[in-house]
This record gives structure tokens, C-alpha cells and sequence, in this order.
């Protein structure tokens, strides 16, 4: 329901302004990201007899293929819809035991965003932008889980800021820090400590080649 929500904004901006006849400008991007989890977090995921059993749920860092489209609409606003592969692994530990458990999963991003275009010249152009999404991790055969882990997929908020710097004629460089809040998959593993229930943020930067129609 928040991703519809999120979605519709979005869409809304879009509409809104093309109704008013402003001025529109597709580009397409590619380039790498990366993907930067924050600390791990912690959570007492039970009570024993000897207190809490403490586990802790993080990801592994990589570097992923990132591509996207764009709509500017007006001098202010522009739309942007972007997809993000990469392979990270999810890790838990217990507290009690030192136990590691470990799922490596392919990862898809999807992400759509509203972005607000900031004061710019001809050589630098910056924005700030919101949004949501997707977040789709696929176990491929590395775990060490005692069930088979199945794909998992969690909403995301997204947040950043960033700037295009023309080069030639229709082409430019893309420098962009976005933040993305998700929740840590549980890969469908009922008997597993995965799927703590906690948020984790994600840093990542990412640079772009790009296309202005």
C-alpha cells in the first residue's frame, strides 16, 4: 500500500505538470552503485532461560550495474525510474552460540523517485530527490541455512541528492548519493534467525553515463 501511494505521487507530479504544457527532456543512464548497508543492528529475538539470545542481522557491501530514465517536466521537476543488480550476502550471528548463518542472494532495485531540480548553470546541474520501492533479494545456491531459502521481496523508501554535469551535446556525467530504508529479508525460513523485523539503511553513491534525447 505505501509503494502504491508512493507511486501515485510520483505519477501525480508528472501529470500535473504536463497538463500545463511545460517543457519535457528524456535521458537515460548506466553506471555503477554502490551498495553500502549501515552498521549491523541488534535485536533479543527470544527469551531463555539464561536471559535474552541476542542475534545480530546484517549485508554484505557490493557493487552493482545501476540504469535508469528520467522526465524532466518544467524548470523545477523530473521523474525517475531505476533498476539496480547486484549480489550481496545476509549474515546473522548468534550472541550465545558465535553461530553464523549465511544467504547469498542476487538483488534487484526497483525505484521510482520525484526529484527537485536546485539552482544550476550550464556546467552544473544538482537536484535533490524522494521516493519508493521494491527491493527483491534471490537466494542462489551459497547458504548455510538448514532449510532452502526462497526469494523475499521488501518496500523501500528512498532518499538523495545529486547533479548531472554536461559534457558534449546530449551527453553527461551523473554523480548521485542516494539512501535507501528497507527491511532485512527473512527469506521465507520460519525456523531460521533471519527476518528480525528491523530496518536497515543503505548507502549508495553511484556515477552514470548519460543520455539527454
Amino acid at each position: 500500500m505505501k509503494l502504491k501511494l508512493i507511486l501515485i505521487t510520483v505519477l501525480a507530479f508528472g501529470s500535473i505538470a504536463y497538463a500545463q504544457g511545460f517543457k519535457s527532456n528524456l535521458s537515460i543512464g548506466a553506471g555503477l552503485e554502490g551498495i553500502f548497508p549501515a552498521a549491523t543492528f541488534t535485536k533479543d529475538m527470544a527469551e531463555t532461560s539464561n536471559g535474552f539470545n541476542a542475534f545480530t542481522q546484517a549485508t554484505t557491501n557490493a557493487v552493482g550495474a545501476v540504469a535508469d530514465a528520467r522526465y524532466d517536466f518544467g524548470r523545477h521537476s523530473a521523474v525517475d525510474l531505476s533498476f539496480t543488480v547486484d549480489r550481496s550476502s545476509e549474515l546473522t550471528e548468534s550472541a550465545a552460540s558465535q553461530l553464523l548463518t549465511r544467504v547469498q542472494s542476487n538483488n534487484i532495485e526497483i525505484i521510482g523517485t520525484y526529484l527537485f531540480r536546485l539552482p544550476s548553470n550550464d556546467h552544473v546541474k544538482p537536484y535533490a530527490l524522494f521516493g519508493g520501492g521494491i527491493v527483491r533479494f534471490s537466494p542462489n545456491n551459497n547458504f548455510t541455512t538448514g532449510g532452502t531459502p526462497s526469494a523475499d521481496m521488501k518496500p523501500a523508501f528512498a532518499y538523495g541528492f545529486g547533479t548531472d554535469f554536461p559534457l558534449k551535446t546530449h551527453w553527461a556525467i551523473r554523480l548521485q548519493y542516494r539512501g535507501l530504508l528497507r527491511g532485512d529479508p527473512d527469506f521465507k525460513l520460519a525456523s531460521e534467525p533471519f527476518g528480525t523485523g528491523m530496518k536497515t539503511h543503505v548507502a549508495e553513491p553511484s556515477i552514470q553515463l548519460v543520455y539527454h534525447f
